[in-house]
């Protein structure tokens, strides 16, 4: 376990190539390292998780900085290359994908009129979601189980967003209690321990108190 502590590491803000935000970078050992997700210090086993998940199933050059209140996983990037977009973690990802075809396939349950509402209502407030994933059809139709599939490459700034659409729609069309246990549930089809590290980066967003019982 590449396990680092505050001593160890330098953590300086950059200017974002591509936006006026400023992004997070460990610097070790002449390393520099992007910040992937944060868990808290009582989330040892799940933060020491999502690093294996990416060192030996993603082959990425990543740390595990433990400090007081956290941990966090920080993967390599090579600044002078703009590899500084935080790219979400695949298993944050797959989760969305599959919270994405969970609420598609309840359209089934609507009438014509309410179900095209919501389709509507899906492609337009995530339209850059949609975009990103070529389109609604083509997130349709991605398998999660083929672990060979291209996943989109969307920050996490455009999961909360997707997130909070869904929910929004699904709590409108079939309320709170009937859509979110079950859309919680869809995601035991999630390879691994992807469902464990979406449901520990979720409780730990603000989204965690829409999503989460």
């Amino acid at each position: 376990m590449f396990l680092l502590s505050p001593e160890d590491v330098e953590i300086i803000g950059v200017q974002h190539p591509k936006s006026a935000k400023r992004v997070p970078v460990l610097c070790y050992a002449d390393q520099t390292f992007r910040l992937v997700s944060v868990f808290s210090i009582d989330q040892q086993t799940a933060a020491q998780a999502s690093w294996r998940d990416l060192t030996e199933n993603q082959s990425k050059v990543c740390v595990l900085l433990e400090e007081t209140f956290r941990y966090s996983v920080w993967s390599q990037v090579q600044i002078d290359q703009g590899w500084l977009t935080p790219i979400a973690p695949d298993a944050y990802i797959k989760a969305c994908i599959v919270l994405v075809q969970f609420l598609y396939n309840q359209t089934q349950t609507l009438d014509s009129r309410q179900a095209e509402s919501l389709r509507v209502g899906l492609q337009v407030n995530t339209a850059r979601q949609m975009q990103t994933a070529g389109g609604l059809e083509a997130l349709l139709q991605l398998n999660i189980a083929n672990g060979a599939i291209a996943l989109p490459r969307w920050e996490e700034e455009d999961l909360s967003s997707l997130l909070l659409e869904m929910h929004r729609l699904g709590c409108k069309f079939f309320g709170r209690r009937k859509f979110i246990k079950p859309a919680i549930a869809a995601l035991d089809t999630l390879p691994n321990n992807d469902k464990t590290l979406f449901l520990a980066w979720l409780k730990l967003s603000l989204l965690g108190n829409l999503w989460l019982p």
